[in-house]
């Protein structure tokens, strides 16, 4: 029989076994969790050095972006400016200009040839053609502009004006490459050329004067001589005949036609301008009495 001694022996030894495993256990747990912990300590650092990484990437993202944000903005404010500056000195330049694209469609021009040759607004003529601006422009200056395509070079024509008058001028088109090959529009100037081409042809009509003076200098010269032949040799005549002589008649006829003579000499001598008037169908000849009127 198992006395008291030995029941109490077997609890106690029991009891330390218990124990025993009770504190291997507590220390697998503890040694566990201590894994653990450090498994979450070294993932935490690595997060948290991932996390620095991505904020200073972040950072560093956000000044590229500023950066690029205040380049974009100065860009964009040095371009508005260099577009002001071309819109003064187009506007500042008295040759009227104009831009057309490849269709035909305006884009741009200046204030000379808004108002001095269309007499229009800019708003009221970019975004359209030609054919678009009648009846407030004249159909001749519409089909000068129609004209002054990508394919005109240089062209003179005479059109009218705002003002109402027609001018001569100079029409310079000069062809705006676009991307690749593709066509980019053309630039059109207008040189005024009226105040040039009257001076030619006032230049002309001078010489043409000068020649005409010089002739009727060299006609009168060589008249002078044999009329005053023809004039003395006629009033002999009526001297030596009686006056109811039938010769007598001639020689006053020829007299008188000798003074008409002497008196278109006269005039050629006077002429002071150039003026014609038309003989047959074709041609012009110096109107001697109108062009020797004082």
């Amino acid at each position: 029989m198992v006395t008291n001694n030995n029941r109490c022996e077997m609890g106690m030894t029991m009891n330390a076994w218990v124990l025993g495993l009770l504190v291997l256990l507590l220390t697998a747990v503890a040694l566990l969790l201590f894994q653990q912990t450090l498994r979450l300590q070294a993932r935490l650092k690595r997060l948290s050095h991932t996390a620095q990484s991505k904020h200073k990437y972040y950072q560093n993202l956000e000044c590229h972006h500023k950066d690029e944000s205040d380049l974009r903005q100065r860009t964009e404010e040095n371009l508005r400016g260099y577009l002001r500056l071309m819109d003064t000195l187009i506007n500042t330049i008295p040759s009227p200009i104009f831009f057309k694209d490849a269709g035909g469609t305006f884009r741009g021009c200046n204030q000379a040839f808004a108002q001095n040759i269309l007499g229009l607004t800019r708003d009221h003529i970019i975004g359209r053609q030609a054919e678009e601006l009648s009846p407030e422009v004249p159909d001749d200056l519409v089909a000068c502009l129609k004209r002054s395509g990508v394919n005109a070079r240089a062209f003179e024509a005479e059109i009218p004006c705002a003002d109402g008058r027609r001018r001569d001028f100079l029409f310079t088109i000069a062809r705006v490459a676009g991307d690749g090959k593709e066509n980019g529009g053309s630039v059109g100037m207008m040189q005024d050329l009226t105040e040039k081409n009257h001076a030619a042809r006032d230049r002309a009509q001078k010489e043409k004067f000068q020649g005409v003076l010089e002739t009727a200098g060299a006609v009168c010269h060589e008249l002078n001589q044999p009329l005053q032949v023809i004039s003395g040799y006629a009033e002999l005549m009526m001297v030596e005949l009686n006056e109811g002589d039938a010769h007598h008649k001639l020689a006053e006829q020829v007299l008188e036609q000798v003074e008409r003579i002497a008196d278109i000499t006269g005039k050629l001598q006077k002429i002071t301008r150039y003026k014609t008037v038309d003989y047959g169908r074709h041609a012009k000849i110096i109107d001697i009495h109108q062009a020797s009127e004082d």
